[in-house]
């Protein structure tokens, strides 16, 4: 097969989620299906060797003015399908190119890692946020097949834009294959010379949407060391990037500030090194198609509390410790808890968790993919 790919995201500098969902495929591919060729389709460029291809895939940089009105994907994107005879195209930015009647093209999956965009209220005002809600319908009345990454994901999309459910495959992302390998031996103690002075310390991945809930987490962190004044423990915060600012500021508000640490984009060892050296780490989300922090927290062996809503428990299972997001008081009750019973009693379960967060493998992803081309290409 000639397999196209949406890589846009996969080639921006600090790639994080979609960005690193295409990567490792990329990576697992070449294993997997040398036989296949590969387009990897991409608007910016890189330093070379900063993304190196395998021999059967090729990037193909190709950009057409007009962000705001996604004439990438709208224009340039059609044309390019059908000019270099795709035989599957793989919409992996939870959209895909329109068809043209006169000349519809290959026929496409699309990974629509979840549909939280096209109904949460916040970000209205961001332009892919309006652009999702207008081509959704259309993406999934044109997928031949639509992989998702959980089973709460899977049913959302099916109620909310009436999905046919025999074209919606279950496609669980994996981890790192370093992650998977466990952390280096005196990583976490490194960690914790490096970013808290010494210090025990909780871990959280942020970020700058507010369904994120980052600020109500940096609240709860308040009633926390307003609770157990004395606790040594300072909460590190990574994964804000221009955002920072604004956080910091709504640690000051809190008055925490002094014992909060923001961090900034981290490569994989450094993130590693953080769960590994944490107490525990926190992931507040208030709703997620998936959990990948959930489960990196489990492969390294480090308790994770994380939200009861969406797919967080699905990512967890009975390995996680669960709280109300939209509550700081719960919140900060399952950290004060957390610290102080659950941490210390996590070695009797520590085998079993790590154990199941490592059946996640980008290898099962990536064969699961290959068979729904396969699948796509027979319809």
């Amino acid at each position: 097969m000639r397999i196209g790919i949406d890589a846009r995201e996969a080639w921006r500098p600090e790639p994080r989620g979609i960005g690193l969902y295409v990567r490792h495929l990329v990576r697992e591919f070449a294993a997997l299906a040398p036989e296949h060729e590969f387009r990897l389709y991409h608007q910016l460029e890189l330093p070379a060797g900063a993304f190196p291809l395998p021999a059967n895939m090729h990037g193909v940089h190709t950009d057409l003015p007009g962000g705001r009105w996604h004439s990438w994907e709208r224009l340039q994107m059609p044309w390019r399908l059908r000019r270099d005879r795709l035989d599957v195209y793989h919409g992996t930015y939870n959209t895909l190119p329109p068809r043209w009647r006169w000349w519809p093209g290959p026929p496409m999956v699309v990974s629509l890692h979840d549909v939280i965009v096209t109904w949460w209220p916040d970000d209205l005002g961001d332009p892919f946020v309006r652009y999702a809600r207008a081509v959704t319908p259309r993406v999934v009345r044109d997928a031949a097949v639509i992989l998702t990454v959980s089973e709460w994901s899977r049913r959302d999309l099916c109620t909310r834009f009436g999905a046919d459910p025999a074209k919606v495959r279950l496609s669980l992302n994996g981890l790192h294959p370093t992650v998977l390998a466990g952390a280096p031996a005196g990583a976490g103690d490194a960690a914790r010379r490096r970013f808290a002075e010494g210090r025990p310390y909780l871990f959280a991945i942020g970020a700058s949407l507010e369904r994120k809930n980052t600020g109500r987490l940096l609240e709860a962190f308040a009633l926390v060391r307003r609770q157990r004044p004395d606790w040594p423990h300072l909460l590190l915060v990574s994964g804000l990037g221009r955002a920072t600012d604004r956080f910091r500021a709504r640690a000051e508000a809190a008055g925490v500030l002094a014992h909060v640490r923001f961090l900034p984009y981290l490569d994989q060892a450094d993130l590693i090194g953080l769960y590994a050296g944490a107490v525990l780490s926190v992931y507040p989300s208030l709703v997620e198609g998936w959990g990948i922090p959930v489960l990196e927290s489990l492969a390294l062996g480090t308790p994770v509390l994380t939200s009861n809503t969406s797919a967080m428990p699905e990512a967890g299972g009975e390995h996680a410790r669960y709280f109300d997001p939209e509550s700081a008081e719960a919140i900060a009750a399952a950290i004060v808890d957390g610290v102080e019973r659950w941490a210390p009693g996590f070695a009797a379960v520590r085998d079993a968790a790590v154990a199941r967060a490592r059946t996640f493998t980008w290898r099962r992803t990536a064969e699961g993919v290959l068979a729904a081309y396969r699948d796509a290409l027979g319809r």
